[in-house]
């Protein structure tokens, strides 16, 4: 009996002492800052972790085969598509005049030789406007860039005139 009551004395002891260390880690501050001790209350506990997904801006500008004007005068036209996740600007300009849509095609030899041309830009909102305009973006827009030009006189320099059509999306 009284190695029976030895045992019994050392396992409540025993027992006492991993409640003891239970309790001191229970009141140590968890992952989140939450404590063992704080559970109290039969609803039980709960925790919040947020979730989140940051996406970037990003445009892609596809197509706009180059333009080759005919010396017979005509509309000669490209298309061109950009490709945004978000609001943007979209800048139209060319080379040789900046903003504006009375351009010219120059001699790439001879700067003062010189065709006049009229660009115009078509897009999701109809006509679209030289330098900065402002597009809901958050699609893929279309857009059509033509290139007028009279037909060129017998007397005008022979050799290749070019300008540069210039799409440039900003956020």
């Amino acid at each position: 009996m009284k190695k029976l009551t030895q045992y019994a004395l050392a396992a409540i002891m025993v027992s006492g002492g991993m409640n003891v260390a239970f309790a001191e880690e229970a009141a140590r501050p968890g992952p989140g800052g939450n404590k063992w001790a704080d559970c109290t209350t039969t609803s039980g506990c709960e925790l919040e972790i947020p979730i989140k997904l940051v996406v970037a801006k990003k445009c892609e500008v596809t197509g706009g085969a180059p333009i080759e004007l005919k010396s017979t005068g005509g509309n000669v036209s490209s298309k061109y598509t950009v490709t945004t996740n978000t609001p943007y600007i979209l800048n139209i300009s060319t080379a040789n005049a900046g903003v504006q849509n009375s351009t010219f095609v120059q001699h790439n030899n001879d700067s003062s030789k010189k065709i006049p041309t009229t660009i115009t830009t078509t897009g999701p909102k109809g006509s679209v406007s030289w330098g900065a305009t402002n597009m809901d973006g958050s699609s893929s827009d279309n857009y059509t860039v033509t290139v007028s030009n009279n037909a060129v006189s017998a007397t005008q320099l022979a050799g290749t005139y070019t300008d540069t059509y210039r799409v440039s999306v900003s956020y």
